[in-house]
């Protein structure tokens, strides 16, 4: 078949939000923002030769030589090197006290469980599960309604509760629970908000500061400009109810 002349012809257009009152282009920050580097998570992920747990450990701690004081580190259950690295960090006690180590583990239990193991005995981490939420994803390629994947989301999130009180109870480790509607920006921005708020409930100790649950919103998927995806954020935030 020959190329079309034009083949943005084969795709649908984004669809755009109507917001009446859209208030974020004229917002600024009134406070520093938490700053989160995923350069060895995402960054490395994408690699063709990702980096060996030397080249890690040096990248690392030029990290928290900069002060960053959340580090989004590795996909734990992915290889034994992303493992390993996680735990020649802990064991080698290269992580300062006042920073956060991030983890990012699929809505599965043995994974989950791996990924926890990862980070038993650091003093403070956050544990981020993500699961697919996209009609595509839903319907092509996991079979499962909405209600579905709600259900896998919340029993997860339960099982990362337990598991992670388990290892708090064990060696003194401090969660933070971060969750991710993995292609947030293909989401009916009210199932985004249905299953984000059935997380919440399911986690059940969100609270303010470092009793806090997060919200990732991932742009997984690039299918608009950045005005679009401030918008379904924002969207979402005025969705949600007043608490």
């Amino acid at each position: 078949m020959p190329m079309l002349a034009d083949p943005s012809q084969k795709y649908k257009p984004y669809t755009p939000l109507i917001l009446k009152d859209r208030q974020w282009p004229s917002k600024t920050f009134t406070k520093v923002p938490v700053w989160l580097s995923t350069d060895l998570r995402d960054g490395n992920q994408a690699l063709a030769n990702p980096m060996t747990i030397e080249q890690k450990t040096v990248f690392f701690r030029q990290l928290v030589k900069c002060g960053v004081k959340q580090i989004e580190v590795a996909y734990p259950a992915a290889s034994d090197t992303d493992f390993l690295f996680v735990r020649g960090l802990i064991e080698n006690k290269e992580v300062p006290d006042d920073v956060w180590v991030q983890v990012l583990t699929p809505a599965r239990e043995d994974l989950i469980k791996r990924t926890i193991d990862s980070v038993a005995g650091v003093k403070r981490a956050i544990l981020h599960m993500y699961n697919a939420t996209s009609p595509t994803f839903r319907e092509v390629v996991f079979h499962n309604t909405k209600e579905q994947t709600i259900e896998l989301a919340v029993k997860h999130t339960k099982i990362v509760r337990q598991l992670t009180e388990e290892c708090t109870a064990k060696y003194g480790t401090q969660f933070i629970y971060e969750y991710s509607p993995e292609t947030f920006t293909q989401t009916e921005p009210d199932f985004a908000l249905e299953i984000c708020e059935a997380v919440k409930a399911a986690w059940g100790k969100a609270g303010l500061g470092e009793e806090r649950i997060i919200f990732n919103l991932p742009s997984t998927v690039e299918i608009a400009p950045p005005n679009h995806y401030a918008d379904q954020a924002c969207d979402l935030y005025l969705l949600q109810k007043p608490d």
